[in-house]
């Protein structure tokens, strides 16, 4: 290391870089005090000093609150990864799964909850019995919490925000639809089932099937609308609605309840993906837990 870096290294206070990352998060001086731990004149002090470390307000105030600059933007995702290596060289590089302790926010709609989900909770029963899984439905509000890397997890693409998120494509699948045993459909015997005169069921937060039921599905009724899935399932017994969805999941549901499945050869195929925010796999908890879910999604798949 040459003479002029180590000037550099010496004239840094490794503590902003803690506090820059929990200002910028937070955007909130008390907020952040409380998290850091120190006095609130303290974190201003610190503010003031990182300021003028980058020749910038980074943080500058509209009415009540607190607006990051267009630099603190940028700076912003640099700052987090920077934060994560330095953590990376005090953490074990041995993980004992069992004294994991830790809230887990994974976003998916209901088509992810009796599959990829029920089989995760198994997985971490067995291996990290001491992890909760907190459940978020796939909204916009929740995008934005994973941009942001407030929630951690989506079973699902996060389109546009390759520099906030990863993603990873597991593949793709069919659909196909549900009904009861004795639907009208099952009675015949035709490659197509004439279905657009039966009323649909549409699952709560599954964006590539709101797209499908506009463009593929137009002319079907809607009996129920982003219904959760015991609802619908429950619905399904007594009704001649028609539930889609992609075909593990129905051929599962079709054997595990009182219901047929049949191909619907009609509508594209469905990308299976999951995205994470940007970083999350440096810890290696996470990264665990991210491959078990990549596993889980291509035995699904397959």
């Amino acid at each position: 290391m040459r003479n002029s870096d180590i000037t550099k290294l010496r004239d840094l206070d490794f503590n902003l870089l803690k506090t820059l990352s929990v200002l910028l998060e937070q955007k909130h001086i008390s907020g952040s005090a409380e998290l850091l731990f120190l006095s609130q004149p303290a974190v201003s002090k610190q503010l003031t000093k990182l300021r003028s470390m980058f020749n910038d307000p980074l943080l500058v105030r509209s009415g009540n609150t607190l607006l990051l600059t267009p630099k603190a933007e940028r700076i912003k995702p640099k700052v987090h990864s920077l934060c994560e290596q330095v953590k990376q060289l005090v953490i074990p590089d041995e993980l004992n799964l069992r004294e994991i302790k830790v809230t887990v926010s994974i976003m998916f709609s209901d088509y992810g909850s009796p599959h990829w989900i029920s089989r995760l909770l198994r997985e971490l029963h067995k291996e990290a019995p001491n992890v909760t899984i907190m459940c978020k439905e796939w909204s916009k509000e929740n995008i934005n919490q994973l941009i942001k890397g407030e929630l951690n997890i989506a079973l699902g693409p996060i389109l546009g925000s390759s520099t906030q998120c990863e993603s990873i494509k597991l593949g793709a699948v069919t659909s196909s639809f549900i009904a009861r045993n004795n639907h009208p459909l099952f009675s015949h015997n035709v490659d197509t089932p004439p279905f657009s005169s039966f009323p649909l069921i549409r699952i709560s937060g599954s964006t590539q099937y709101q797209q499908i039921y506009s463009t593929v599905l137009p002319d079907n009724p809607v009996m129920l609308d982003q219904a959760s899935m015991w609802l619908a399932l429950d619905t399904l017994k007594y009704s001649n609605a028609l539930l889609i969805g992609p075909t593990p999941v129905m051929r599962d549901l079709a054997h595990a309840e009182e219901f047929q499945y049949m191909h619907l050869k009609q509508v594209p195929n469905i990308d299976i993906c999951m995205s994470w925010t940007s970083g999350l796999t440096n810890d290696l908890f996470y990264k665990w837990l991210i491959d078990t879910m990549i596993k889980i999604g291509k035995d699904i798949i397959s």
